[in-house]
């Protein structure tokens, strides 16, 4: 495995106070012991970070490393699973978790053009509809395929990129964010399950998401 941890600089990651496209990043540097700052913002310090050109893109996450900005979250994870050492090195290897992770975009993809919805029980009549049909079937395939890698977990025995990837993807979808997802929509695919089991019991994943609530509700 790729393992830079020795290149590590002052890092501060920057994102709202949600999972959804940081939380990977977070969970790498967690479980890799890479110290960085997790910066969470709220809608006015984005606007302010935006408007005073601090964000490339125009958009959050960003990491800072010594000072220069990167944005693109996908860019950020990788880039924090070398750091924790949690990339492979084998090309073969790094390809199989690029697999997984394209699948997840693949299947995500799916939910998009329900946003645009705008009467509340159409859209979450649709989304019912795309896991009974196209978007449960892409999910069945992907298990599928996890089965087939013949091992432990995602694409090894031990937890890679994609197994963190899987584990922040599926918590997200039945976090209560999308509307008309059910709570229990991955209880019927072992190999995901596997993974997010993997990443959620990790001592370190366990005391970070244990700080985590104690900061909360000391708020």
């Amino acid at each position: 495995r790729i393992n830079a941890s020795s290149m590590a600089a002052n890092l501060k990651l920057t994102y709202f106070d949600i999972s959804a496209k940081a939380e990977p990043s977070r969970l790498a540097f967690v479980i890799g012991d890479v110290p960085f700052q997790d910066e969470r913002v709220n809608k006015a310090k984005f606007a302010e970070l935006k408007q005073a050109g601090k964000l490339p893109m125009g958009a959050v996450p960003v990491l800072e490393v010594d000072g220069k900005t990167v944005c693109q979250s996908d860019a950020i994870f990788n880039y924090a699973c070398k750091l924790a050492g949690l990339y492979p090195a084998d090309a073969f290897q790094a390809m199989k978790v690029e697999e997984v992770r394209g699948c997840i975009g693949d299947i995500q993809q799916m939910l998009l053009g329900t946003f645009a919805i705008a009467d509340a029980d159409e859209k979450i009549a649709k989304r019912r509809e795309l896991l009974a049909g196209p978007m449960g079937a892409k999910i069945a395939a992907l298990n599928q395929l996890l089965r087939n890698n013949d091992c432990k977990l995602a694409v090894s025995d031990e937890i890679s990129p994609a197994d963190i990837e899987l584990h922040c993807w599926t918590g997200f979808l039945v976090s209560g964010f999308f509307d008309g997802l059910p709570a229990d929509m991955f209880a019927g695919y072992d190999k995901i399950q596997a993974s997010v089991k993997a990443v959620a019991e990790h001592p370190k994943v366990v005391k970070w998401y244990a700080d985590r609530k104690a900061v909360t509700e000391a708020n």
